[in-house]
């Protein structure tokens, strides 16, 4: 009997056949595959690389015809530089043929069941197969899942088709849609926009329009200035009334004392961070060391594939559950040289690990399960390192900070001190990133007089609401994705307030709490008197705090269900709304439409354990007031009306945002005229498109499919419906929108080109790219002759900063951040020698300016581009090169310093430095 085992990748295969035994390599077409015998039977491990299927149109088409619908499955290689993919399929096709077993050991995700089952189906010709199913690539986990396989799950299948093709359909039609708009009108540009990419869009342009529109108003600060640089604010903090400010100030002004009239001390233990999920992850690389989501998960992908993380793709925050398996990883992490301590007394004092709200049925959270035996890069270690620490501080003790709050009245004004201190570090001494204020205050009693050195008034402006940035735009989608769902106003919630245990009416919760403003059309209400409210732990009922309570108007087409149950208790709750269901020893979330006679809720009795109560009916009712939701609360539910309710709560979206110019990231995303143009299009001609609901409708019906909830045939239908519709409508006015979205196309295209203000005229400053080279001009050229060059390498970004020494524009090329002044007073060095002979032609070297500073370049430019810097460094001769005669000395290059020959480049001898050498050399430059 010969089996063969399908990976998604040729790096898991290595990984399974060294697991199951000991592999032999061969290959077919360069097309690597393993061989092993495992009690007795020849098993072939052999892999695909990603996706090995890709859609296209049936029939070829006019370029650029819409609306298509009529697609078929084909070999990826049909996309410009997947020619590669062939060999996969062949390889696969030709080892089929040897077996009569299969397992498909691809991803345990949507993905990767269809990459496998895409495999299995057009390369071996099956349908069925056994589903190796792990978490990560340890040995112990690939055996496990070899002996115990599981079946193909064609709800996944069928799930992960239906995303494709629906992505494909919105797409293709979209995009090509705006670009024959552009056509009409005699021009041309690659546009795109997705079923997700537009409410993505449209929701960072609401914001950008919000900026513009922003008006600020003035207020005053009054702040103290005390000894060692402590500062003490006014206790109103803003002053609107300019008058009252004046008055305030006036009358303390020359004070020089205070005297300190209440002190407040507390402590607070901050609980240890839950283990990564993957957006987590993401957001916390782009924090700490500004890797964008999307390399981060790729990193987190390839760390997997060498066996050092365990599956990334995961929502989860949660650590599995298995004590041993944490054990055997705990074991080999107390080898490593800075985490073992750690691991040690975790497994020393049989520490517990904290949870996070989030699950994934199919993944635990992310961490790591072994120490990296190779060199990683210097990104690698990075997100190795968070990982590492964050699942090793998840054990750990919590942190402790001591917090001081201290009222000084000053001539019957009362100012503010604030100080924080950590007294117990706890997890925060392995996971150190989230950085903690230490701002050390005197020791101060009360009735003791301060010294006040100045009284200061500062006129200040209300800033525009921030743009958001690439880490918090994830957590928005991620948010947005959730749906809309909120309960009735009489429904009870479980309390404490002021130590009185109480059920609530949520209404009247939400008058209770005095401090509300509004966001949007959803009013939200402070939770300023630390309310308790209550959830479950998934084992019985603990107090929990939470954040806001929020109310909004019910909308047009939303419904309002009423659930009952035997007891003669119900809820009213919006559709979406998920309740919390027991299902055989299994909890799930379900929403409030998809709920079912029959199905058990969690209760609970007096004395705080957990019950079902059964649903005896359900249905809509007819609802027309506010309804209210917790938000942020402890735990990812509450109890309301004595049963478990939820409550309130994607990389390259934003990629392809900023290829296509809709919006540029300059530290946060800032909407391009092209962008809100784009958006503005969608809203007049098909406003259906950047509806959030559409997506979230459409999402939430493919996540059905994988539940076998629906058909897929339904959706599908339903989608290419829904857009045929729209295209029409789009169709017609074809040529308007055109010449809309070209005005605003070359509107994006002159800003993103200009650098700063003309120092001569007060023009343009703007970057031209010629065939020449590229250089920075000034628009009114040839009135104005102002202009600066640049160097031909180098990735140019506008930053839109000046320089704090002469003003001028600051672009960033490269890496680096530079002046584009040649004269700027920071460029300026003293010269040590002249009359300098160029050692490549012998001509004179002459005193030259550039954006980089001053340099010496060869006179006989532009023949020869001989340059070197000012006080050059001499090299150090180490000896005679045994080929030419000439000098040895220390050169470096991109792997380091070596020795080479002075009479490089006709002379091209090389040779290892020493260590010896490598440590004289730091010595010296160490004395430097």
């Amino acid at each position: 009997m010969t089996a063969l085992i399908i990976c998604e990748k040729p790096s898991v295969a290595k990984k399974i056949a060294n697991a199951l035994g000991k592999p032999k390599k061969k290959s077919i077409d360069g097309v690597p595959y393993y061989e092993l015998e495992r009690d007795g039977k020849k098993i072939i491990v052999a892999s695909a690389v990603g996706h090995l299927f890709t859609l296209v149109e049936k029939e070829n088409n006019e370029f650029g015809k819409y609306p298509v619908f009529n697609i078929k499955w084909v070999p990826a290689s049909a996309d410009k530089g997947k020619e590669y993919v062939n060999k996969y399929i062949k390889a696969l096709k030709k080892l089929s043929k040897e077996a009569d077993e299969f397992y498909i050991a691809t991803d345990w995700d949507i993905e990767g069941e269809l990459i496998g089952y895409h495999a299995l189906k057009y390369c071996c010709g099956r349908e069925k197969a056994k589903r190796m199913r792990f978490s990560s690539l340890t040995k112990k986990e690939i055996v496990k899942a070899f002996e115990n396989p599981d079946e193909i799950d064609y709800g996944l299948v069928d799930a992960g088709e239906s995303r494709h093709i629906v992505d494909w359909y919105f797409g293709i039609n979209l995009s090509r849609a705006l670009m024959n708009a552009i056509r009409a009108v005699n021009r041309w540009k690659t546009m795109s926009v997705g079923r997700v990419q537009g409410p993505a869009l449209a929701f960072l342009t609401e914001r950008e329009l919000e900026i513009k529109k922003f008006i600020p108003k003035p207020y005053w600060v009054i702040e103290a200035l005390l000894k060692d640089n402590l500062k003490a604010i006014h206790e109103k903090e803003k002053f609107w009334d300019e008058k009252e400010a004046k008055s305030v100030y006036e009358k303390i002004k020359d004070e020089k004392f205070g005297k300190v009239v209440e002190i407040k001390k507390t402590k607070r233990k901050i609980k240890p961070l839950p283990p990564f999920d993957l957006g987590t992850l993401q957001r916390e690389a782009y924090s700490y060391f500004k890797i964008s989501p999307k390399e981060t998960q790729e990193i987190a992908q390839s760390l997997y594939e060498r066996a050092l993380i365990s599956y990334p793709r995961s929502s989860s925050q949660k650590l599995p559950k298995d004590r041993k398996y944490l054990e055997d990883i705990l074991n080999i992490i107390k080898n490593h040289p800075i985490y073992g301590k750690w691991a040690e007394k975790i497994l020393e004092k049989n520490l517990k690990p904290v949870e996070g709200k989030k699950d994934d049925p199919a993944h635990p959270a992310i961490h790591i399960v072994d120490i990296p035996k190779e060199e990683l890069s210097e990104k690698e270690k990075k997100i190795y390192d968070l990982i590492a620490r964050r699942t090793l501080s998840a054990f750990w003790d919590n942190a402790e900070r001591e917090y001081l709050n201290v009222k000084i009245d000053i001539k019957g004004e009362k100012f503010k001190l604030s100080g924080s201190r950590t007294v117990k570090e706890g997890w925060h001494e392995i996971y150190y990133f989230p950085k903690f204020d230490e701002i050390e205050l005197p020791a101060l009693k009360k009735n003791d007089i301060i010294n006040v050195e100045k009284i200061t008034i500062t006129k200040k402006e209300t800033q525009p609401p921030k743009r958001y940035t690439v880490a918090s735009i994830i957590k928005e989608l991620e948010k947005r994705g959730l749906g809309t769902k909120c309960l009735a106003a009489n429904t009870l919630i479980k309390v404490k307030i002021d130590n009185e245990i109480k059920d609530i009416e949520i209404e009247k919760l939400f008058e209770l709490l005095n401090e509300k403003y509004e966001e949007k059309n959803i009013e939200l209400a402070v939770n300023n008197r630390n309310i308790k409210c209550f959830s479950f732990n998934y084992k019985d009922e603990v107090e929990s705090s939470f954040k806001f309570i929020s109310r909004r108007k019910l909308g047009k087409y939303e419904s309002v269900y009423r659930i009952e149950f035997g007891d003669g208790s119900f809820i009213e709750a919006t559709e979406e709304h998920p309740i919390l269901i027991y299902d055989n020893g299994d909890f799930r979330y379900v929403k409030a439409n998809d709920l079912k006679k029959g199905m058990k809720t969690i209760s609970f009795t007096f004395n705080k354990d957990f019950i079902t109560k059964t649903i005896s009916n359900i249905g809509k009712i007819n609802y027309n007031g506010y309804v209210y939701d917790i938000i942020n609360s402890e735990y990812s539910n509450f109890i309301a009306n004595n049963i478990v309710v939820h409550n309130s709560t994607r990389a390259e979206i934003i990629d392809k945002l900023i290829k296509r110019g809709y919006v540029v990231d300059d530290g946060s995303l800032k909407v391009t005229d092209l962008g809100i143009s784009v958006i503005e299009t969608l809203k007049r001609f098909c406003p259906e498109i950047v509806d959030e609901k559409m997506t979230r409708d459409l999402e939430e019906k493919l996540e059905k499919i994988q539940f076998r909830k629906i058909k897929k045939d339904e959706v599908l239908d339903e989608a290419e419906n829904k857009l045929r519709k729209i295209l029409e409508e789009f169709k017609e006015k074809e040529e308007d929108i055109g010449t809309y979205l070209i005005k605003n196309l070359d509107a994006t295209n002159k800003k993103a080109k200009i650098v700063g203000k003309c120092p001569k005229c007060g023009g343009d400053l703007i970057l031209i790219r010629h065939k020449k080279g590229r250089f920075v001009g000034c628009s009114n050229y040839p009135e104005c002759d102002v202009n600066y060059s640049l160097p031909e390498k180098g990735r140019i970004k506008i930053p839109n900063k000046v320089c704090n020494a002469c003003k001028s524009p600051i672009l960033k090329i490269g890496d680096r951040e530079i002046c584009i002044n040649p004269e700027c007073p920071l460029k300026q060095v003293e010269v040590k020698e002249e009359n300098r002979i160029c050692p490549k032609c012998g001509a004179k070297l002459i005193l030259k300016k550039g954006i980089y500073g001053a340099f010496y370049g060869c006179s006989n430019y532009p023949k020869c581009k001989y340059t070197e810097p000012i006080n050059k460094k001499e090299k150090e001769v180490v000896g005679k090169c045994p080929k030419c005669g000439g000098d040895l000395v220390i050169r470096e290059g991109k792997f380091g310093k070596f020795i080479g020959c002075s009479n490089y480049p006709k002379c091209k001898y090389t040779e290892k430095l020493k260590e010896n050498e490598k440590k004289e050399n730091k010595k010296g430059e160490d004395k430097t």
